[in-house]
């Protein structure tokens, strides 16, 4: 995956498998900070480059997230947490 910097750009390409899938190169998980498990956001524009960020959630989004899904009984489990994260998350990206 070959990188170059120009005037302080700095370049990556990727590969797209046959299931439209690419691999993010380590400099840019590193730079973006992205962990297994992160998600990623694409801006698209109608027109001009493609931007990518790296999804943020405050805990005001957390709690926004658990308030809007179904109300659990007693103390939300860490497992119920990521359940509410994720429906979030779709929402978001409809």
């Amino acid at each position: 995956m070959p990188s170059s910097a120009r005037n302080s750009v700095t370049t990556i390409e990727a590969t797209v498998t046959s299931k439209g899938q690419i691999t993010l190169p380590s400099e840019l998980r590193k730079r973006l900070g992205l962990e297994k498990g992160s998600r990623i956001r694409f801006s698209i524009p109608a027109s001009g480059p493609v931007q990518i960020e790296p999804v943020r959630y405050t805990i005001e989004d957390l709690w926004r997230i658990a308030d809007s899904g179904p109300k659990a009984e007693g103390i939300m489990s860490f497992e119920e947490m990521n359940e509410a994260k994720a429906r979030g998350a779709r929402r978001a990206d409809r």
